[in-house]
């Protein structure tokens, strides 16, 4: 079954986790999809990002492992009050 979600319906955050010295990981939907991040202070500020869909997520999961179940299920529930 395709999932139909409504992009305008999920509200923009940021979220962020592992947060230290060195930098922290997180996701935000600032994009119209899931975009991940590792963030490294180190070597001027580094940041590697990997996108994914919001029906990729649903289907599989999250990308990052170390994501919180707080943040995981707060995610989990914008995107699906956001199905058509």
């Amino acid at each position: 079954m395709d999932l139909i979600i409504d992009r305008a319906l999920i509200p923009q955050k940021e979220w962020k986790w592992n947060e230290n010295e060195i930098g922290c990981e997180g996701v935000n939907t600032f994009d119209g999809c899931l975009k991940w991040f590792t963030y490294r202070k180190e070597h001027g500020g580094n940041t590697l990002t990997v996108q994914q869909s919001y029906e990729d997520f649903m289907r599989d999961g999250p990308l990052k492992d170390s994501i919180p179940a707080d943040i995981m299920l707060e995610m989990y529930d914008d995107i699906m009050s956001a199905l058509s």
